[in-house]
């Protein structure tokens, strides 16, 4: 599930009917139409059904590109065509519609042929198509650039991977074990506004089905779970047997729930286990490594985190559950830490994975809960809130920094690290609350701030970027 996929994306390619009296030009703009594809090929699969210039081609290309289940339609004209053969087909599909402005000459000089131009001149269709969409109340986005250059192609990428991200989510399943922290009420959620404006379905996992699974495990796998966890990490002293086998019992329940339900994370509140009693210890080992097998995770319940880790995991390939805990004003920095959840698979490469039992000791089990402890490996990172605004419209908040150069520090014993925000730590802080912004984030290395804005858009929610 860790592994990053291509948008799934339709190139209209549009000319003007009137120039089939040109016979050169036609396949000429085919050549064109394939050097786009090669040139998005590194982050789109891209199917173009030919070249375009009547109504009745545009409509069985679009229709086509709807049974196919494409992520975005990008619209270019090859060379000027009128807007009235697009309008019809575009004004309708409920498909995200990018126009990708561009065109195969990168300057004009002396030596440019009035050819060239006939070849080239497509801009003006642009300011046509443009004109009646939003006449039309179509929602549509433009992306303007040579189409070799690095940063039109940059923004192309944003705008792909934004469009196959709102596909994930207008699908994605969340499971919620228990029930969210009682009290807070930054991540509270109305499921159905969830569904609605994100497409995101809650679906309730009961504890005592967690249990079944997890007793009924079988114990080949069980032990080959164990057997792995010695390979991969550094035990601390002292971890008895059964100890690690109940939270290998319940990694392994929870594992087969999310695959046989087509869940794409997870949220668990650690009282809800408690005083349940069904679980014999807390899914911290669990949570740690299903986040790096791919799956989202939210602390406390909370199903928003988890959507927006399943979310960042879709667009990066990888991410984390996150919290920030304690201010570093000397350091410009955040203390990010939670109970006992992290993708282990971020951990500093120069340093092991410790596995250890839980030090907290506010929550009592019948089993004391292991752990996976470490430091983030340094590098430029994105967190990503989801929360609700105050008319009920889901929101994100957004920022960029970079996991600071951080060592592992043994008495903390659980995952942690230091983000430094771009900009000032107090005015960051300050902003980031003052948007609304919920106390648990997702995060993801690179940066990616650019992109979530994109997804809120096409979503039609709001974005606050910190």
């Amino acid at each position: 599930m860790s592994e990053t996929k291509k948008a799934k994306v339709g190139l209209l390619g549009l000319m003007l009917e009137l120039y089939d009296q040109l016979p050169e030009l036609k396949p000429s703009e085919t050549w064109f139409a394939e050097q786009l594809v090669q040139t998005l090929s590194p982050f789109a699969d891209v199917d173009v059904p030919g070249v375009c210039n009547t109504r009745e081609q545009v409509d069985e290309a679009v229709a086509g590109f709807e049974a196919a289940g494409k992520d975005l339609i990008i619209v270019v004209l090859l060379t000027y065509a009128p807007s009235h053969i697009a309008l019809p087909a575009l004004a309708r599909t409920p498909l995200p519609v990018l126009i990708y402005n561009t065109q195969r000459l990168p300057s004009v000089t002396a030596e440019t042929t009035s050819w060239e131009t006939t070849e080239n001149h497509g801009m003006h269709g642009v300011q046509d198509l443009a004109n009646v969409l939003l006449r039309a109340g179509r929602e549509f986005r433009i992306v303007t650039g040579h189409y070799q250059d690095e940063d039109t192609l940059a923004e192309v990428k944003s705008w792909c991977d934004a469009a196959r991200t709102v596909g994930f989510l207008r699908h994605a399943r969340i499971g919620l074990i228990g029930y969210p922290m009682e009290g807070m009420g930054d991540f509270g959620i109305d499921e159905t506004a969830f569904l609605s404006q994100v497409g995101v379905g809650v679906h309730h996992v009961a504890m005592k089905d967690v249990a079944a699974r997890a007793s009924a495990a079988p114990q080949d796998q069980i032990a080959a779970q164990m057997t792995e966890d010695r390979r991969v990490f550094e035990f601390e002293a002292g971890i008895a047997e059964d100890q690690h086998e109940a939270s290998s019992r319940l990694e392994w329940a929870l594992r087969q729930i999310l695959v046989e339900r087509g869940l794409h994370g997870f949220a668990a509140h650690f009282l809800a286990a408690s005083e349940e009693g069904q679980l014999d210890t807390l899914p911290f080992l669990a949570s740690s490594k299903l986040l790096a097998e791919g799956y989202g995770f939210g602390g406390e319940g909370d199903v928003t985190s988890a959507a927006a880790v399943a979310m960042m995991v879709e667009m990066v390939g990888a991410a984390n559950f996150t919290e920030m805990f304690t201010m570093d004003f000397a350091g410009n920095s955040a203390l990010m830490m939670h109970m006992g959840e992290g993708n282990w698979k971020m951990a500093r490469r120069d340093e092991p994975v410790h596995l250890l039992k839980s030090a907290l000791g506010l929550v009592p089990m019948r089993v004391e809960p292991l752990l996976l402890a470490f430091s983030l490996e340094p590098g430029e990172a994105t967190l990503v809130s989801l929360s609700t605004s105050a008319d009920g419209k889901l929101k994100f908040v957004v920022c960029e920094g970079e996991v600071v150069d951080f060592p592992y520090i043994p008495d903390l014993a659980r995952p942690h690290y230091k983000f430094r925000p771009d900009g000032d730590l107090s005015a960051f802080l300050t902003r980031f609350s003052m948007e609304g912004a919920s106390h648990h984030q997702a995060f993801a290395y690179g940066r990616w701030a650019g992109t979530v804005e994109k997804i809120a858009a096409l979503l039609g929610i709001d974005c606050a970027r910190v």
